[in-house]
Parts: C-alpha cells; structure tokens; sequence
C-alpha cells in the first residue's frame, strides 16, 4: 500500500483516524503500531515478523545497554544491540549484490536465488541503529514501554520511505501528548501538499524520464533533459513523501524532522547536503563521519578520507548496486574538493557561479544514481558528450507531451519561487493563507488524475 492509492486514501487513513480518535489516550500509541503493522503487512505479511524482531531486538538490548555503567561492556552491548538490524540489512540487501559480483570475477553462475529486499528495511535500520548508539552514549534513556518504542520504529508514517526518524526527536510525544485542533489542520494541509507534488509533479515526470533513460542513442540535449527531469521528479517524489509522512505524524501528536530544505537552491554541493534528505544527511554525519574522525584529525587528507567512506557508504545505503557507490564517491570528492578550496582561503565563487557548479555536479550524479547498469550509465555520459548528437531526438520530442511540459515548468517554477518569495530569511514563512487555500484544491486535482493512472510507487520504496 502507499499513500498514493485509493485504498490508503478511501479506506486505510479514515478508519485509522477514526478509531484513533476514539481511542483513550493511554492505548493511543498501541492503535498506531497495531495499524502501522497492517500497513506493512498489507504489502507483504512474510516479512512483518523480521521487523517486528528488529524492533524487540533492539528494545531488549537498549534495556541491556542502559544498565550497564562500565563503558567497555557497555560498547559491547551496544555492538549486540546493532547486530542484528545490521546483518538483516546486508543480506536482505546485499547478498545478490555480492553474488552477482562474485559471479562476473570468476565468469560462472552460481545458481542464487534472488533474496527480495523488504521495502523501508534501510530506514528501519537506521533508526534501530541510532537507538542503540544514543543509548549508548547516554544522550537518551531507554524506552521502558516496547509498544511505545515500537510505536517509534513502525509508524507507518514513515516507516517505508522516511525520514530518518531518531527516538530522540519524538521520546516525549510517545510518552504524553494532547490533541491540537491547529496542528491537526496543518497536518491535513502538509499531506495533501504532499500528495499534491507527488501525483501532479513526480509521477507526471516519470513517463519522460523513464523514456529519456531507455534511449538506445540518446543526444546531448536528450540527457540533458533527462537529467533535469529526473532531479524534478526524484526531489517532488521524496519530498513529497516526507511532507506526507510529516503531516500523518502532526494529526497524532508527533513531530517529524523537515527532510528538505530547498536544497537545489544550494550555492555548493556542501550547501546541498545540509538542505537535502537533511535527516539522512545529519545521520551519516553523527553515526559514521564523526565515529570515523570526521574533522578532529585537522589534517586535511584524513578529513576527505573520512568524507570519502562516508559518502561511499551513503551511496551504498540507497541501492545494492557499485554504480550507487560511485555515486556516493562522486559526492565525496566534491565535498572533499571544497574542503580542500576553503582549507587554501581560496576566494569563494560568486552565488550564482557557485549555484550552477552545484546544479552541474548534483545533475551528473544523478545521471549515475537513476542509471540501473554500467552500460546505461555508459550510454547516458556518451551521450551527453555529444557522441550522438546535439539536438533532440524523434524518439524522446515524442514523449513531450502538453502535461509533461506544464509539468516541467512547473516543478522548476515551484523550486525557485523560495528565491522571490524569502527575500527576508529572519521574516515568518510567507504564503500560509495561500498554501492553506490552495492545499484542498490541488489535493482533489491530484486524486482525480489518479484514477487516470496506475499506482506509481515512491522512488524511495526500493532504498
């Protein structure tokens, strides 16, 4: 089930909503893991008991964390208490990588059966992971309750696609929390802007991206595109995600961390990852960059060494595949070249020259990121270098359809708005009263073409 469809839509969210609000305060959390289950068994039940042993794997052992004051059997525990998640993420999602790797090096077929990847099995870990480690390090105490620490790992919220939701952030709501009509009101308008740029934007977009990237010749101006479509789509699908599962969390009393931040209004490649998939950002950083080192060295090469691996393990998170390493590395020497220019006192590039170079180097990663083997990714840098051609080609103008193109624009006019919009960023956000006027309408546009169409999964299911 996702968001997108009628059946969340028109049967799931009311019933659940419904029977929340009758449910008494103390049972409350117990209603939303019992439907966060049903949510995820809805796709597939065979895989609920791993999740389920994730999250009492992960209790137990935080109780177990907790007591001990020794610190080296205190590390020791917290080393158990991410074991488990952490093997349950590299088989389920690493195990066909590894064959089919090994199968190419020794040229022979090994007669594997593909392991199937649970969806949110990645999100779910890492929050199991960031549990135990603040446990850890003392910066949380242990949850008691396992309905209200399982609350926190499986709310369907974002369960399957995010954010990267730390038990930090939501402790306090989980324990007590009162309804608020206000907060109710801007939940409902947060998901219905959601879904708005998901099913108007990203899944408008797909068909041309999905076409751009099936080029067997694509030209110049055909990658070009396809890149810019695809950054569009990926950034409307995932934030509009985010924005969803933010707005599901506020109708229950519990906040969520804002996931983008304009991010394609970056000025450096540094700059982006501040703004974008921000709670993945600022657990990478926490979790492995500063575990890592991350700058305490002062030595410049052991700082990109620590950039480096981290990104490269960023990119591996996303996808089982080497092409979503080198992506990840891609982004690792970028941030380690501005390291490096700013470590010099090397003068900093005009915004405007800063943004493009951003746009430049975010663009050809994602080229790499939405390419599914090396020889597509192959096909797509060939063709952006002119192998092919400069102009557009037959097969792709075909696919520019009128929806397509008021799409495109669309999506661009709405990613550099903020530009003109926050000329004061010390001033409230402005445009509420509209958003709020807006949202209602946008959102029964958005379920009217989805009956047009066939339910497109978000992006970042297969993460």
């Amino acid at each position: 089930m996702v968001f997108a469809s009628d059946s969340f839509l028109f049967l799931f969210l009311p019933l659940f909503l419904a029977i929340y609000a009758v449910t008494p305060g103390s049972a409350r959390n117990f209603t939303i893991l019992a439907f966060s289950w049903l949510f995820y068994a809805w796709w597939r039940a065979d895989f609920l008991p791993l999740i389920v042993s994730i999250a009492m794997w992960s209790w137990v052992t935080g109780l177990w964390i907790h007591r001990i004051e020794d610190e080296g059997r205190r590390r020791i525990a917290m080393l158990v208490g991410i074991a488990w998640p952490l093997l349950s993420l590299l088989w389920f999602k690493y195990a066909n990588m590894m064959v089919s790797t090994g199968e190419t090096v020794t040229a022979s077929v090994w007669g594997w059966e593909d392991v199937l990847l649970p969806i949110g099995l990645s999100f779910f870990v890492f929050g199991a992971i960031s549990y135990s480690m603040d446990v850890y390090r003392r910066t949380v105490p242990a949850e008691p309750s396992f309905v209200n620490y399982a609350t926190y790992q499986s709310m369907f919220g974002h369960l399957v696609a995010g954010p990267v939701v730390r038990y930090k952030w939501v402790a306090e709501r989980l324990k007590e929390r009162t309804f608020k009509r206000a907060e109710f009101m801007f939940g409902v308008e947060r998901f219905m802007m959601g879904f708005a740029q998901k099913v108007l934007i990203a899944d408008t977009l797909a068909p041309l991206v999905d076409a751009a990237f099936a080029l067997e010749e694509p030209t110049s101006v055909d990658v070009i595109l396809a890149a810019t479509a695809y950054a569009a789509q990926l950034y409307f699908d995932f934030a509009g995600y985010s924005a969803m599962a933010i707005g599901l969390g506020l109708m229950v009393g519990l906040k969520f961390p804002e996931n983008f931040d304009n991010p394609y209004l970056a000025t450096s490649v540094t700059e982006f990852w501040r703004r974008w998939h921000i709670s993945l950002s600022s657990w990478l950083k926490d979790y492995l960059f500063i575990p890592l080192g991350g700058s305490r060295n002062k030595k410049l090469p052991a700082i990109c060494a620590n950039l480096l691996i981290t990104m490269a393990l960023g990119g591996l998170w996303h996808g089982a595949s080497w092409t979503f390493m080198v992506w990840g590395l891609w982004h690792g020497l970028a941030l380690s070249f501005e390291r490096t220019w700013k470590s010099l006192a090397l003068p900093s590039p005009p915004k405007v020259i800063g943004h493009f170079l951003m746009f430049a180097v975010v663009l050809l990663g994602w080229t790499l990121f939405r390419a599914e083997t090396w020889e597509q990714a192959d096909i797509m840098f060939s063709g952006l270098f002119g192998m092919n051609g400069l102009s557009p080609s037959a097969a792709l103008l075909v696919e520019l359809r009128p929806m397509l193109v008021v799409a495109f624009i669309t999506a661009y006019v709405m990613i550099y708005l903020p530009l003109i919009l926050r000329v004061d960023p010390a001033a409230p956000e402005p445009g509420h009263t509209l958003r709020a006027w807006s949202a209602p309408l946008l959102f029964l546009l958005a379920v009217f073409v989805l009956q047009s169409r066939t339910t497109v999964p978000f992006l970042y299911f297969q993460f």
